[in-house]
């Protein structure tokens, strides 16, 4: 972890910019290589989205590889009205992206894009006698650490071919609907929303000061819902819920709320 920098988020914990441009330059008078900077396109405990244009500005000047972390939220880039939020993200120089999360492809179907395929010829190529040469042809397992390798694509492919961009939209903007109920629901109840993002995930705590982890615990024991207890910058403790699942419902939202204040009436 030695060669890693965290850079501090400003208050709607995303990436500081400046403090990025700071840390380069500190690295850089101290006789250091900074080579990559990594930014989040939807963090997976807050949602947050950095500024992506500002720092593919700030990875351009410096001459750095920018890397994308797009695992969970990058679908929000699907649905137009959203997508000027994540605006600079098409000058990554790569993104790593998950189908299995917001799309609901089954797991895992983890998908790393670059625009530079050379480099992964460079670092994973290898020439044996006993595998045949294809040619001009791409051999997926020359390009990343696995050979022997399951047809993870289809399941991406037949879902995109039953749903189409179009469709998976569709299902995005309900996930957001329900996204801004719960928080609705939440302030009308005496709860507090604690972070900032247009993604269908909620931090928020009991403004009567229940214990998180607590509430956590009492709403899973119940079956009634799966939420998480998270830790957003600096050091403030939350309860987490994301909504997922295309068949989320009014009424589900409902039953949630129900069960958060049964929750903290117990903790």
């Amino acid at each position: 972890m030695e060669a890693v920098r965290s850079v501090p988020v400003d208050e709607r914990l995303r990436i500081d910019v400046d403090s990025l441009r700071a840390a380069i330059a500190r690295d850089r008078a101290d006789g250091l290589a900074p080579f990559m900077v990594v930014a989040t396109a939807g963090t997976t405990s807050a949602g947050a989205i950095d500024p992506l244009a500002a720092v593919a500005e700030v990875a351009a000047a410096e001459d750095l590889w920018l890397h994308v972390d797009a695992a969970w939220g990058g679908a929000g880039a699907l649905i137009p009205e959203l997508r000027p939020g994540f605006a600079g993200i098409e000058r990554a120089d790569s993104i790593t992206f998950d189908p299995h999360k917001l799309l609901s492809v089954p797991f895992g179907a983890g998908l790393f894009l670059t625009r530079h395929a050379t480099v992964l010829d460079a670092t994973f190529h290898v020439s044996t006698s006993y595998v045949p040469a294809s040619g001009k042809l791409v051999d997926p397992f020359t390009h990343s650490l696995q050979w022997s390798r399951r047809f993870i694509g289809l399941k991406v492919l037949l879902a995109l071919a039953v749903a189409g961009w179009d469709g998976y939209a569709d299902v995005l903007r309900h996930h957001l609907a329900m996204g801004d109920l719960h928080r609705e629901r939440l302030r009308e109840t005496g709860w507090q929303v604690m972070n900032d993002t247009p993604l269908p995930l909620v931090c928020f705590v009991d403004t009567a000061g229940a214990d998180p982890d607590a509430i956590v615990d009492a709403v899973n024991a119940t079956g009634r819902a799966q939420i998480f207890a998270a830790t957003l910058p600096p050091d403030r403790r939350v309860t987490r819920a994301a909504i997922t699942n295309s068949r989320t419902n009014p009424e589900d939202i409902g039953a949630l709320i129900e069960a958060l204040d049964d929750a903290r009436r117990t903790v």
